[in-house]
């Protein structure tokens, strides 16, 4: 396995953190829509926002082992997140903007030899 490209370390702090983020909006989320009087909906929400987080650890932690598995996922989570970048640029179309802008950024890196080398899909 290569030395691992200093924007893949980047990109698994950022998908760590990021999940963290979605670990505490499960369980906010899931308290305060039960405070609402909605624990099935809270349920839902939180089971939902868990396995977000889950996708997010695992990409994280796989950056930084270098799993091919995550370059694939990767890849199409950038897809995915272009997809509803396009959709969002029908309401809030500032975020659907910078979503597709970053999304596109990273996918053009996955692309890159060194990266795709240290995944092992050179």
């Amino acid at each position: 396995m290569s030395e691992r490209p200093l924007g893949v370390s980047v990109l698994g702090v950022l998908w760590i953190f990021i999940a963290f983020i979605w670990f505490v909006a499960a369980i906010l989320g899931v308290a305060v829509l039960a405070g609402l009087g909605y624990p099935g909906l809270g349920a839902i929400a939180g089971v939902v926002l868990f396995c977000i987080a889950i996708v997010d650890l695992l990409l994280g932690v796989g950056c930084f082992r270098g799993w091919g598995i995550i370059w694939t996922v990767g890849v199409l989570m950038m897809v995915v997140n272009i997809i509803f970048g396009i959709m969002m640029l029908f309401s809030a179309w500032i975020y659907g903007v910078l979503s597709i802008i970053v999304s596109a950024i990273i996918l053009w890196y996955f692309f890159q030899p060194q990266v795709k080398e240290y995944f092992g899909k050179a």
